[in-house]
């Protein structure tokens, strides 16, 4: 009989110990890592209309595994700020590391789009819309959606357990590698 009263005592506290693991929450990193976020935090925070204070949490967010902080923060960021390349990108990667393919799809194809836009609005002396962009943004733009379609073609539903999203990556890469090393140097005269 004192056997079964101290195996259910045990299973008792067994079960109130796991009850209150459960309820703990997780740790998101260490005191220097969270630092470093809040300062990300409070620089966005402090300057709503800067693009490159709010990338630079966006990609710590999405970094750190928290793709839908990224996603709620970009979402309510003014309209000006909403149009820059770049943050479009930022939100295509943080809608693939949620698993929204077909949004980050659809957003990589706006972001790409725009920094065209900007690109070939100064050769055909058209008005340059307010954003900026550059050729490194548009290379990276055109890699990540490359990528992208490839996923989609492929089928892929969610890129973060499906080993055919790296190989989408490494074939993109590839083809930015090989697109890169047919420039002509400096050097050479183009005819």
């Amino acid at each position: 009989m004192e056997i079964r009263v101290n195996l259910a005592l045990i299973a008792f506290v067994a079960l109130v110990w796991l009850g209150l693991y459960a309820q703990t929450p997780a740790r998101i990193g260490d005191a220097h890592d969270m630092a470093q976020l809040g300062q990300l935090e409070d620089d966005a925070a402090r300057r709503p209309s800067d693009p490159k204070a709010l990338v630079s949490l966006t990609d710590r967010y999405v970094a750190t595994g928290f793709p839908a902080l990224a996603i709620a923060v970009i979402r309510s960021a003014p309209a000006e700020v909403l149009e820059q390349p770049a943050v479009s990108h930022q939100l295509a990667r943080a809608y693939e590391a949620s698993g929204r393919l077909l949004d980050a799809l659809a957003t990589a194809d706006l972001a790409l789009t725009r920094c065209a836009r900007v690109l070939g609005a100064r050769a055909f002396e058209t008005a340059v819309p307010r954003f900026a962009c550059n050729e490194h943004t548009l290379a990276k733009l055109d890699m990540h959606k490359g990528a992208l379609e490839r996923m989609a073609r492929w089928g892929v539903v969610d890129p973060r357990v499906d080993p055919r999203a790296q190989r989408a990556y490494d074939l993109a890469l590839r083809r930015a590698r090989i697109a890169v090393g047919e420039l002509p140097s400096t050097g050479e005269r183009n005819p």
